[in-house]
């Protein structure tokens, strides 16, 4: 179960009068408040509630608003943002004086006010004040989803089919947040009608795989000319060399697995059961596998691997290598 789930179970009603929110993914943190605000129906204009990002608010008015009685209501909601004392992040915004007023509250606290943390970094577990928390505050701690879970999340989020939604991670680099902001892309793009796999090549900007995909393409096509173009226009963006060798060492050892693979008479579900590839990433892969011979293939991988160590070793110019990789792979037979 993660966070998310954990925080789904709960209603309004069932969240307990401390809630904390921690962790080191600033991504997953602002989901986390986003879905918990919503929870607590939290308005800014609504005089019993009151936020302070206490990076900027004046410390003193906060804790003045924390332990005064609700005004213009029976409860009142309390939310503090950057609590940097609470965490191992070397910044501070409160004096001694005023955390240990903090610390005084969570003692004697009022019934009628609940209190939200939200901490961007790790908890400092040897603060007196952070053990407290963990003692009596409901704790959600920011933590980087695993794939599966990643995958999970964004299908009951959007309601996209899994396949759609696992293209989308894997063209986001399985990055939270550009996920789901690719995800809104596709959505805004197709504009209410069935999302299909063709949108999301279509509608999102191509990764940094995908752009080795097409190089790797265009190497067995031989197509020098545009490989070449290609390799120039990613370093130009940032790419180096080394980086682009090691994607492209990783996709022909790809195409050597699935060329064993197809020997072996595995079917097309198999292949993605075994190699937890996206289907329809496979189906333009499986092709050049086909066409090419085991041996190619290998001596491909022996190539790129040498490359690498000779540039690391600084036997040659890297911009050189790449080049040769590039003449190298279109003539290998």
């Amino acid at each position: 179960m993660t966070v998310f789930d954990f925080l789904s179970q709960l209603s309004a009603d069932t969240l307990p009068q401390f809630i904390m929110i921690s962790g080191e993914d600033d991504d997953i943190i602002s989901a986390l408040k986003l879905q918990l605000m919503a929870k607590v129906n939290f308005d800014p204009s609504d005089l019993s509630q009151a936020y302070f990002d206490l990076s900027e608010a004046d410390p003193d008015l906060a804790l003045e608003e924390l332990e005064s009685l609700p005004f213009f209501g029976d409860e009142m909601l309390v939310v503090f943002e950057n609590v940097w004392e609470l965490t191992t992040v070397k910044k501070s915004v409160l004096t001694e004086n005023q955390l240990l007023r903090l610390e005084q509250f969570l003692d004697n606290p009022l019934a009628s006010t609940r209190l939200i943390i939200i901490c961007h970094g790790k908890l400092d577990g040897k603060r007196r004040i952070v053990k407290k928390l963990k003692q009596i505050a409901l704790h959600l701690e920011a933590t980087p989803l695993k794939p599966n879970e990643l995958s999970q999340y964004f299908v009951n989020q959007s309601n996209l089919h899994a396949n759609i939604v696992n293209l989308i991670i894997e063209k986001s680099n399985s990055h939270f947040a550009t996920v789901g902001q690719n995800i809104a892309l596709v959505t805004t793009y197709t504009d209410g009608r069935q999302v299909t796999l063709e949108d999301v090549e279509k509608a999102v900007p191509k990764s940094l795989a995908d752009n080795i995909f097409d190089l790797t393409d265009l190497i067995l096509k031989g197509k020098i000319t545009e490989a070449r173009s290609l390799v120039t226009d990613l370093v130009l963006q940032g790419e180096d060399e080394i980086k682009l060798l090691a994607i492209l060492t990783n996709n022909f050892r790809l195409y050597y697995q699935i060329k064993l693979l197809l020997n072996k008479q595995y079917t097309e579900r198999q292949l993605i059961d075994y190699l937890k590839i996206n289907p329809y990433r496979l189906k333009f892969l499986v092709a050049p596998a086909r066409s090419r011979s085991k041996e190619f293939l290998a001596a491909a991988m022996r190539y790129l691997i040498d490359t690498d160590f000779k540039i690391k070793s600084g036997q040659a110019d890297k911009k050189f290598l790449m080049d040769m990789v590039l003449i190298r792979l279109s003539g290998i037979s």
